[in-house]
């Protein structure tokens, strides 16, 4: 049975707010559950506020960037089927407009949003900016990071590429307004010089590690030198355990797409934290913030870790 705060919210609501999405549907995001308290102050700009149906701020008295999380994964845990040409989120959403619009907040929140290799390579033209994935708004969420005292208009885009398999001649490198910065090693270093000569652009920061990175040394140059004091981790896997597995995340955004597709013949398919592997005592736990619910049948679940 439904607790009476449920029943309240869900069956007796009389007020939706209409916001149109960009494919011309409206934007419906009702809110479930919300026990993230109240906001210091008014955060989010009114239309953002109405379309996520609610307020969305953070708070870090950390010494290092406050780290979220974005994931979308269907009911059995898959965040990626896969298949070239088809290997992203929004195969796993089906293109749902509120996932794209709840992803574009939190990028608008965002002092940076980092990715791997692997990620970026399956991307091929994207940018990590609120406005590509969810053009409709791209105004609004412009007008947000500037009544908030964001100082660019886009997040810093970090690439992680131990490795330095990473496509310096994708559109990302070129684009004037976005700031970008691929984090890499000695060994990766020297792949990119192989292809692209010795003198490598200033966008390239070579850290410690043989093919793969600390996080922990991700971290603490993005909080000491790039300013970033809420970073936004998009994946993939190999990437985000690697921060699990330092206890390096502090919030998770998980949508919930309701389609299942298995895990493949050979268990390809990966969930967000491959690979690591837990025993009981050591699995880390959540504590549930937010429960939002998309006209689809969506759900958008916000975690402490």
């Amino acid at each position: 049975m439904l607790s009476p705060f449920f029943r309240r919210v869900v069956f007796e609501r009389l007020y939706t707010s209409t916001v149109w999405s960009h494919s011309g549907e409206i934007l419906e995001i009702r809110t479930l559950h919300d026990g993230t308290g109240a906001a210091p102050s008014p955060y989010l700009t009114k239309i953002l506020r109405e379309a996520y149906d609610g307020e969305l701020f953070f708070s870090n008295s950390l010494n290092r960037p406050l780290i979220i999380a974005n994931f979308v994964q269907t009911l059995d845990g898959i965040v990626s089927l896969k298949i070239p040409g088809q290997s992203g989120g929004a195969e796993i959403s089906g293109r749902n407009d509120e996932d794209a619009f709840v992803m574009g907040l939190l990028r608008a929140c965002a002092d940076a949003v980092m990715i791997g290799e692997d990620t970026f390579r399956n991307a091929p033209g994207h940018v990590w900016t609120a406005g590509f994935v969810y053009p409709h708004f791209e105004k609004e969420f412009h007008a947000f990071r500037k009544h908030v005292g964001k100082h660019s208009r886009h997040p810093l885009n970090v690439v992680v590429s131990g490795r330095g398999h990473v496509d310096l001649d994708q559109p990302l490198f070129r684009h004037e307004e976005i700031r970008s910065l691929v984090l890499t090693t000695q060994q990766g270093a020297a792949r990119l010089r192989q292809r692209y000569g010795a003198t490598l652009p200033a966008t390239i920061r070579l850290l410690p590690g043989e093919g793969r990175i600390d996080p922990s040394n991700m971290v603490a140059l993005l909080y000491a030198e790039y300013r970033v004091n809420l970073l936004l981790h998009e994946g993939g896997p190999a990437l985000f355990s690697s921060f699990l597995k330092r206890s390096l995340v502090d919030e998770l955004f998980l949508t919930m797409s309701p389609q299942i597709v298995g895990r493949g013949r050979t268990r390809e398919r990966p969930a967000f934290s491959d690979p690591i592997e837990l025993a009981p005592e050591q699995a880390i736990w959540g504590a549930l913030q937010s429960v939002k619910w998309a006209k689809r049948g969506h759900l958008f679940l916000r975690y402490r870790v």
